[in-house]
């Protein structure tokens, strides 16, 4: 592996922790009806989550974030919502 590969090894390792993490913000900021930070994680997700090889997501979390600024009904939120976090990877190790 040379040093660009590790470094994007390493890289997409800190996203996926990361990642991790934003799955527990989410849950807690949707108890919380935080829209606002479920959008913004939302959209760190997308913007990242397609960069280490996890297209899915990216566009999941897009379209919660769309969703999010129509607002669309609460019900079509939570499904969203629900498919983004199912799509977080899982950490190794975990």
């Amino acid at each position: 592996m040379n040093d660009f590969e590790q470094r994007m090894a390493t890289l997409k390792a800190r996203f996926i922790e990361r990642a991790a993490a934003d799955r527990g913000a989410l849950a807690d900021a949707w108890t919380a009806r935080d829209a606002e930070a479920i959008r913004r994680i939302s959209h760190s997700l997308a913007g990242n989550a397609g960069m280490f090889g996890f297209p899915e997501l990216s566009a999941t979390a897009r379209e919660l974030e769309e969703a999010l600024e129509k607002p669309a009904p609460e019900e079509q939120l939570r499904m969203k919502l629900d498919a983004v976090m199912s799509e977080i990877p899982v950490r190794a190790g975990s």
